[in-house]
């Protein structure tokens, strides 16, 4: 099952927005591995 989401957020921090999710999507490796070493300590429960 499979359920998709409308995510709003405010116009003020689009750009912020699209920079990380193109960290995290994006064909880029370093800038994802860097983002995750340094946020790795605030997650509390990950599922993979």
């Amino acid at each position: 099952k499979r359920i998709l989401r409308k995510v709003i957020y405010d116009e003020s921090i689009k750009t912020e927005i699209n920079n990380t999710f193109e960290v995290l999507m994006g064909d880029k490796v370093e800038p994802r591995r860097e983002f995750i070493e340094k946020n790795a300590r605030y997650v509390s429960n990950l599922d993979v």
